[in-house]
């Protein structure tokens, strides 16, 4: 078993929803709260002074921007194509190339009004014998970052001219050459989360994304989104794996027929590992019953006893969680009364958070979803 490491927490100039530190870091593993601006003026000015300070943050942090194996992109425009190109060409003045892994995909709203946040993953030191793969020279970013024998891919897409079901083959595709060519098997996959425009949700997840997830039933997330691309772009998904898991991992259920149908589980221990993996929980319980149907606060307070719960069980403790991302439907008064409910319910000791406000979640009375990361800590 991992011997537990210290805890350190990092401030920004921005004041973050939930009272959440700027960054958490434990052992080398560094995750950032979304970050967002201090200042307005619009998508461009915003995206310009929020990879800013990032850039601060991690040169305070003593992390390196080599380091950094994810960035994760979420932004309100509707400009499709173009605000991609943007912000791609934003996250290529600040990364060198090649860079990490990246996803953008469009919410519906941001706390207080704000156009984009942004969300990062490193592993501090791991730049000497990361390797890249399918680097991208306009965005200084990669298909997918290997890593002390982890894989993290960017949001994988198919291409937008097909319809759906075509688009989540070839995503599908593109995730297993790149894990062949990482080392990482089919049983490796430790997790994964998928967008898709709300417009084109799926009734039931297409067999070549169920059977994906067959052989290794990790951890998931399934978001309804504004956009995940320019405008025929439908589906896209991320996905993190562990080399060697397969010979020995703990895949955690919680008895609902939802986890067996969609193949995938509450929570993922790799044996002798230091992470807990929380897929996207909600309120629901098994029996498929929604607790406190539409209501945000509680619901943030059930979701996140449910994921206490997962980590408990897997011999971690409550105070080991260093990151969520929660989702919530509704307008402004329900991202503050999220912001509200997690302030409460947060273990002691701080723990990143992005938050972001989505149109619709799997069922009309489930208004909050949240994924998690546990980091095994003093």
């Amino acid at each position: 078993m991992a011997e537990p490491t210290t805890r350190k927490t990092f401030s920004s100039s921005t004041p973050l929803p939930s009272g959440s530190p700027a960054a958490v870091q434990v052992g080398t593993r560094f995750f950032t709260s979304g970050i967002v601006s201090d200042r307005t003026g619009g998508l461009e000015s915003e995206s310009h002074r929020v990879f800013q300070l990032l850039a601060e943050l991690l040169r305070n942090s003593g992390v390196s921007t080599a380091d950094v194996v994810r960035t994760r992109i979420c932004h309100t425009s509707e400009e499709g194509g173009a605000t991609e190109k943007l912000l791609r060409s934003v996250h290529g003045v600040i990364f060198n190339y090649p860079g990490p892994a990246l996803t953008i995909i469009q919410v519906e709203r941001l706390p207080d009004g704000v156009k984009i946040s942004v969300e990062l993953e490193a592993i501090a030191g791991g730049a000497e014998t990361a390797e890249k793969f399918e680097p991208d020279f306009d965005s200084s970013s990669s298909l997918a970052v290997l890593a002390n024998g982890e894989l993290w891919t960017s949001g994988l897409r198919g291409d937008p001219s097909t319809d759906r079901n075509t688009q989540v083959i070839q995503a599908v595709g593109d995730a297993e050459g790149l894990m062949k060519r990482a080392g990482i098997g089919p049983g490796d996959i430790v997790s994964t989360r998928h967008f898709m425009r709300h417009d084109i949700q799926f009734e039931a997840d297409p067999p070549e994304w169920l059977a994906f997830k067959e052989p290794s039933i990790p951890t998931s997330a399934g978001i309804a989104v504004s956009g995940v691309g320019v405008a025929g772009h439908a589906f896209t998904f991320e996905m993190e794996g562990v080399a060697g898991a397969s010979a020995g991992r703990t895949n955690l259920r919680t008895g609902r027929t939802f986890e067996v149908d969609r193949n995938y589980c509450r929570a993922v221990l790799i044996d002798g590992g230091d992470v807990v993996y929380v897929a996207g929980t909600t309120s629901i319980i098994v029996g498929e019953i929604v607790q406190h149907p539409g209501e945000v606060g509680p619901q943030v307070g059930d979701t996140l006893e449910i994921i206490k719960n997962a980590i408990i069980e897997l011999g971690f403790q409550w105070s080991d969680l260093v990151q969520t991302r929660t989702y919530v439907v509704g307008g402004d008064d329900e991202i503050v009364e999220a912001v509200t409910a997690l302030e409460q319910a947060f273990p002691t000791g701080q723990v990143a958070n992005t938050i972001v406000g989505v149109p619709v979640l799997g069922r009309p009375e489930v208004v909050v979803e949240i994924e998690a990361r546990a980091v095994r800590g003093d």
